[in-house]
């Protein structure tokens, strides 16, 4: 039972700290239901299963299986994710569609509560850019999105996060 509460309280304060971020940029849409899919029970029971409080139950459940079926579910319910805007039907080649603005900005919202939630205090905009330039070759983007994330990410970086909010009119896409 303290698995299932402290999961549900996990999923919960990461949600409200996308909410609020998504707020400050005037998402609200986004902000409101943001990744509710983690309450369905597809989500919820595999993610309780791998909880341990200290990293995502889906990387747990991948460790253990190769795949994760909360995953699975996730990711092609949320357009935040870029995963979501892959095409490879009947090509054989993952081909980045250019992911509509809202969710660009929903992603990185997402991205910064993730880092705050599992890193608290220790969390920064460095660490957040250091994470996404670590992994950017196992990422796929279309260039445009692409070169929006990095104008966004380095900018949080060296202006900080409040002052890149308040100034996302000034980034084109």
């Amino acid at each position: 039972m303290t698995k299932i509460i402290k999961h549900f309280i996990l999923i919960t304060r990461h949600r409200l700290k996308v909410m609020k971020y998504c707020f400050k940029m005037k998402l609200y849409w986004q902000g409101i239901v943001h990744d509710l899919s983690k309450y369905s029970l597809t989500e919820f029971i595999s993610s309780v299963k791998y909880y341990n409080g200290k990293r995502s139950p889906i990387d747990n459940e991948k460790d253990d299986k190769g795949y994760s079926l909360a995953w699975q579910h996730h990711k092609g319910r949320n357009p935040h994710h870029w995963e979501y805007w892959i095409d490879n039907l009947g090509t054989y080649e993952n081909k980045p569609c250019r992911i509509p603005r809202k969710y660009v900005l929903e992603m990185i919202c997402d991205w910064i509560a993730a880092g705050q939630t599992y890193e608290k205090r220790d969390w920064t905009p460095e660490k957040m850019l250091n994470y996404f330039e670590k992994y950017r070759k196992e990422r796929i983007f279309h260039p445009e999105t692409l070169d929006f994330i990095d104008d966004i990410l380095y900018d949080m970086f060296e202006y900080g996060v409040d002052f890149t909010i308040k100034h996302l009119e000034c980034f084109e896409y």
